[in-house]
């Protein structure tokens, strides 16, 4: 088989993704195409084999608990979002703020405490902390890029909720495509460090916010603002005030669904570690599914004897919640399928030799993967749908260069990220400046530039990590910590500038 027919349905993926922005549809006409060349192009045996020994046969085992494990959270942060009560509890964190570097602070707090949701993490920050960040005279647009900037990036670092278990669902069945028993824990705890753009980004907010740094167009929005020349219209995502059952009880529902879950898992992980003297992903899934499913019904009854949701409305809420996770789930299937395919056709051994007949050295794998990851996020404004596209040719193409794998995982999650932070047709975009009350065209163009100085150091920092890896060092964490310390170094020197000065 020639490389071009190996490496076509990834081609194919990769560039329908550029240019309708539908990632099923795209993921769905490279695995047939795929199966279309392994059948000798016969389009009837084509269909049959992308069910039967496609789709079909991602069904069992271990994707199956995935696909149930990622249901039963979703479920349970719908829960949580349509009771309004995840809003009483950001509201008590967002108290005895008096000043605009403590204010930007306990944004940047509020947004990593609630981790369960991205587009709810939005919805719920955006309207409590409007009124104070009016009342300091900062802009709305540092709002939207705070809330915006601790929405997907805090998520995708958390094992234990739907982007973990979808993160770690690719992987490891990428990894057994090559034939290597990769638990999905494991393989998300060796990435973990690697993941530079979420984990700069949070670290740059903290710098922004203690060293008062505007640049580009926000400093130009601040300035207006301060002036009084640029003015808000208050929008239709002001949220309606709350019954006085939510503001007593509310915080106190949050506090008993993630008292109930994080003890369950408490529990239940030591549990499986005694009586297996380990942990491994299965176990992990069913701690997880066991844990989300008792706090869901201990929520369902707080909130029914608190007098917030009935019975009735909170059930509805989690079977939707459950439901509104159908897009994630067939994007995840046909990743897996592509992944497969992939497999069969040798796409990574293809990929491979066309590399090395220019020479490219692996040290650079991961730095181009996050750039083709980041373009491809920021077109279609999907991180999980990037992740879905990129991740099975990352694995593939690593582990046939011998670049070091991780890091390449690193890369491509946080290319994924970029376009989901940045893209202006990114759900969590919209919704940050929704919730914000800005215009959403202001918020993208004020929060693009921190964007890309955090993106330029990643780039860098997946080059310094490969060299590292490749050179045998045990020590991940060493390449953000570089990172993170020229960020904070690059914005210093930006605070004490004219062109951030205010």
């Amino acid at each position: 088989m020639t490389s071009l027919l190996a490496i076509s349905p990834a081609l194919l993926a990769l560039i329908l993704a550029f240019t309708t922005r539908r990632v099923i549809l795209s993921l769905l006409s490279a695995v047939f195409l795929g199966f279309l060349i392994l059948n000798h192009y016969n389009p009837l045996n084509a269909a049959i084999a992308l069910y039967r020994e496609g789709i079909f046969q991602q069904l069992e085992g271990t994707n199956a608990q995935v696909v149930i494990v990622i249901t039963i959270i979703s479920g349970f942060i719908y829960l949580l979002e349509a009771s309004d009560t995840m809003r009483a509890f950001s509201q008590l964190l967002g108290t005895h703020v008096t000043s605009p570097m403590k204010l930007k602070l306990s944004t940047l707090f509020s947004g990593i405490v609630i981790f369960f949701t991205d587009s709810g993490n939005s919805l719920i920050l955006g309207p409590v902390y409007r009124p104070v960040y009016d009342k300091l005279k900062i802009c709305r647009e540092k709002l939207a890029f705070y809330i915006d900037s601790t929405s997907s990036p805090v998520c995708v670092l958390i094992p234990i909720i739907s982007w973990g278990a979808y993160t770690m669902g690719l992987m490891e069945d990428s990894y057994a495509a090559q034939g290597i028993d990769k638990d999905g824990f494991e393989a998300f705890r060796e990435v973990w460090f690697y993941q530079l753009y979420p984990l700069l980004t949070l670290v740059s907010l903290a710098f922004i916010a203690i060293f008062n740094v505007y640049i580009g167009k926000m400093r130009e929005v601040q300035q207006q603002y301060l002036a009084g020349t640029h003015t808000y219209e208050d929008t239709s995502s002001t949220l309606q005030p709350m019954s006085p059952a939510l503001q007593q009880h509310g915080t106190k529902v949050v506090a008993a669904a993630l008292g109930t879950l994080f003890a369950s898992m408490l529990l239940l992980f030591t549990y499986f570690a005694v009586r297996n003297g380990m942990l491994d992903g299965a176990t992990i899934r069913i701690a997880l599914a066991l844990s989300y499913t008792i706090a869901t019904v201990t929520t369902i009854f707080v909130l029914h004897r608190l007098a917030i949701f009935d019975f009735s409305s909170s059930s509805k809420s989690f079977v939707n919640g459950m439901g509104r996770i159908m897009p994630i789930l067939c994007i995840l299937i046909l990743a897996w399928t592509l992944s497969d395919v992939m497999v069969q056709l040798k796409t990574g051994e293809a990929i491979a030799l066309m590399l090395d007949s220019v020479n490219f050295p692996p040290w650079m794998l991961a730095s181009v993967i996050f750039v083709i990851g980041a373009g491809l996020s920021l077109a279609t404004g999907s991180s999980w749908g990037t992740f879905a596209v990129i991740i099975p040719i990352v694995v593939t193409t690593a582990f046939a260069l011998d670049a070091p794998v991780a890091v390449c995982l690193g890369a491509a999650l946080s290319g994924g990220l970029f376009g989901d932070h940045t893209s202006p047709i990114s759900d969590t975009t919209v919704l940050s400046s929704m919730a914000s009350g800005v215009n959403h065209l202001s918020h993208v163009e004020t929060q693009f530039p921190y964007a890309m100085i955090t993106a330029a150091l990643s780039f860098v920092g997946f080059m310094v990590a490969s060299l590292l890896a490749q050179g045998g060092a045990a020590t991940p964490f060493i390449p953000v910590l570089i990172m993170a310390g020229m960020a904070g170094i690059a914005y210093f020197l930006l605070s004490r500038s004219r062109l951030a000065a205010l």
